[in-house]
């Protein structure tokens, strides 16, 4: 959103920079999201590095996507895959901008206005929904 300089630490602009949403395609389906038990249903929005898009899904590693159920989950979502796939193993993203989420992650990483509900509320902005099943959808879909 327009005002997450002022109200996230440089660390989260930098990871909200590196992630978009996307709906589910058929390759999608095939699999379990990331923790969960239920199956990724077609247009089911997901979170995904934007450097590994272009990457076939087996070829993928380790969280580079994820699909939360709950618009509150997305928070949680984005800090495992700036933690687990940024920061560590995405074979993909630039060398320096690896190196700035490492250094940026040793400092403090939130503000006192950002967080859940200011991450939620960009999804919302965002058009996504929670269906009445629980997952999330973009709004008209």
């Amino acid at each position: 959103m327009n005002c997450d300089d002022q109200m996230l630490s440089a660390y989260q602009c930098l990871i909200r920079k590196q992630i978009e949403l996307f709906a589910a395609g058929e390759e999608d389906t095939c699999t379990i999201g990331q923790g969960r038990n239920r199956r990724v249903q077609l247009g089911q929005v997901g979170l995904r590095c934007k450097h590994c898009r272009d990457i076939p899904k087996l070829a993928k590693t380790k969280g580079a996507v994820y699909f939360p159920f709950k618009i509150d989950n997305v928070y949680q979502a984005c800090q495992n895959m700036a933690a687990v796939h940024l920061c560590d193993n995405c074979p993909n993203i630039p060398a320096t901008i690896r190196a700035e989420l490492q250094r940026l992650a040793k400092e403090s990483k939130s503000t006192a206005g950002g967080g859940k509900r200011y991450w939620a509320e960009g999804v919302r902005v965002a058009g996504i929904v929670e269906d009445a099943e629980g997952r999330l959808q973009f709004r008209g879909e």
